[in-house]
C-alpha cells in the first residue's frame, strides 16, 4: 500500500505518490530472492564422487562449479573473493603408515575471505599437497590451495555450496567402501613386494637421520632376527613404525595420511 501526501510547489500542490519499495527488496542483508535460493537443497547433479585411498567414497563439489554457483545465486557483480596475506609453503616429508610410500614433500595453504553485498563477509583455510618436486606439481598445489579456502569460505552460506558434504557423519564419505567390520581381501605379499619394503625400511630410517647399521642393529633388537630374515607381517610393522614416527616428527596426524579438501 502506498500513501499520499501534500507538497506545496509552483504547479500549485500538485500531489507526490511515495511508493513502498519492492516486496523483494532490503534495506539490510541479502535480498529475499537470494534467500530463497540458498534455502533450496543442492542439486545432486553438481556433486561429484572420489574413492579415498582408504576406500571410502567422498562427496564433494568441484571449484569451477562452486564458482558457477555463486555467479547464479548471487550475481556476476554481488560477490567477490580475495586471498588474504600470503600463500604459505611448508616442506614436510609424509608417508603411508602402511607402505612407507611417500604422499606429500611439502603443503600449501591460504586465507580466502568471500565478500557477498548484503551481509559480512566470510573467511576460511584451505591447503593442498605437493607429491613431487615440480613447477607443475607446485603451481597445481598453489592454486588448489586458493580454490579450496574459496570453496570453504562459500560453503558459510549453506548447502547451495556443499556445507552438509563436510558432515562426517553423514553421506558417503561417512561409510567405507567394504561395511565396517568386513576384513578387506588380502593376498600374500609377493617376494618382490618384500624385498621393496626391506628397502623402504633403510629409506625410512635414512630420513629419520639413521644410519644403516643403527637401522639393522634396531631391527634386530625389535624383532630378535636379521632384516633379510623377517616375514613380510614383520616387514610391514616395521615400515608402519618408522612411518609414524616420520609422520609425528613433521607434525602429521596419526593417520598420516592428507586432507585433501581441495577434492572435497
Amino acid at each position: 500500500m502506498g500513501f499520499k501526501r501534500r507538497c506545496a510547489s509552483s504547479s500549485g500542490g500538485r500531489r507526490l505518490r511515495l511508493r513502498r519499495p519492492a516486496q523483494d527488496a532490503r534495506s539490510e542483508g541479502l535480498p529475499y530472492a537470494v534467500l530463497g535460493l540458498l534455502e533450496q537443497p543442492l542439486d545432486p547433479a553438481l556433486v561429484s564422487e572420489r574413492e579415498t585411498r582408504e576406500g571410502r567414497l567422498v562427496q564433494y563439489i568441484e571449484g569451477w562449479v562452486i564458482i558457477n554457483q555463486a555467479n547464479r545465486i548471487f550475481g556476476f557483480d554481488g560477490w567477490g573473493a580475495e586471498v588474504v596475506g600470503e600463500v604459505a609453503y611448508r616442506p614436510l616429508s609424509l608417508a603411508d603408515p602402511e607402505t612407507g610410500e611417500a604422499l606429500a614433500m611439502g603443503m600449501y595453504t591460504a586465507t580466502v575471505r568471500v565478500a557477498v553485498r548484503g551481509c559480512p563477509p566470510k573467511a576460511d583455510v584451505g591447503c593442498s599437497f605437493v607429491s613431487q618436486d615440480t613447477p607443475e606439481a607446485h603451481e597445481a598445489a598453489y592454486k588448489g590451495a586458493v580454490t579450496d579456502a574459496m570453496k570453504r569460505a562459500l560453503r558459510h552460506f549453506g548447502d547451495q555450496f556443499g556445507n552438509r558434504l563436510y558432515d562426517r557423519r553423514n553421506g558417503p564419505d561417512a561409510t567405507p567402501a567394504l561395511s565396517e567390520g568386513t576384513p578387506r581381501p588380502w593376498a600374500p605379499a609377493s617376494p618382490a613386494k618384500v624385498e621393496e619394503m626391506r628397502r623402504r625400511v633403510l629409506e625410512l630410517s635414512a630420513r629419520l637421520g639413521i644410519d644403516e647399521d643403527r637401522a639393522l642393529a634396531w631391527v634386530g633388537k625389535r624383532y630378535g632376527q636379521p632384516l633379510d630374515a623377517l616375514s613380510a607381517t614383520q616387514v610391514a610393522d616395521a615400515v608402519r613404525s618408522l612411518a609414524h614416527e616420520l609422520n609425528r616428527r613433521n607434525g602429521v596426524p596419526a593417520s598420516g595420511r592428507p586432507n585433501r579438501r581441495q577434492a572435497a
